[in-house]
């Protein structure tokens, strides 16, 4: 893995963020903000970002590349697009990483250390927090917009066999 040092002042990273349809939204001044935390870290194919276990409060967006996220065995989610966020859960709630997430391609990342939203760190700027949070917020929505359009479709799916299995059963 490479990476830069922190970007408060990378013109280069402010450009290659508003290429990705997530950040557009934010002004400059936001995305400063927001790049004072961050780091652009590059992985080869097979590189862990994300190690199952491991307690940190980094967030992730994917820049360019492919990742996958692995919880157990079985494969969680492939991620492709740039903005792509990952690894927040922990920020949010200070739990060891629930997942391992690898680089399928060489990957870019930003990074961004989200530690200084503790407590200790409360001189950051208004914005920062707005910035970081609005993100969270955009993705956990789409994630819970998922994960009920799955429940839906499961449900269906188990009345339709339940159904099923009321006509073959005897004395249906």
């Amino acid at each position: 893995m490479r990476e830069t040092e922190y970007l408060k002042e990378n013109k280069k990273a402010l450009e290659l963020l508003r290429r990705i349809t997530r950040f557009q939204a934010f002004t400059d001044a936001d995305l400063a903000s927001f790049l004072e935390l961050g780091k652009l870290k590059e992985y080869e194919a097979g590189e862990t970002i994300i190690k199952k276990g491991d307690i940190d409060r980094w967030v992730y967006f994917l820049v360019a590349g492919e990742v996958k996220i692995v919880k157990g065995e079985k494969t969680f989610a492939i991620l492709k697009q740039g903005g792509d966020m990952f690894g927040e859960m922990g920020v949010v709630d200070g739990s060891p990483r629930s997942a391992s997430v690898w680089a399928l391609t060489k990957t870019m990342v930003l990074g961004v250390d989200c530690a200084h939203l503790s407590e200790e760190r409360r001189q950051l700027p208004t914005v920062f927090h707005y910035t970081i949070f609005r993100l969270f917020a955009e993705n956990l929505a789409e994630r819970l917009r998922l994960t009920n359009e799955e429940v839906i479709r499961l449900q269906a799916e188990l009345k339709h066999k339940d159904a099923l299995l009321a006509k073959l059963s005897p004395g249906a």
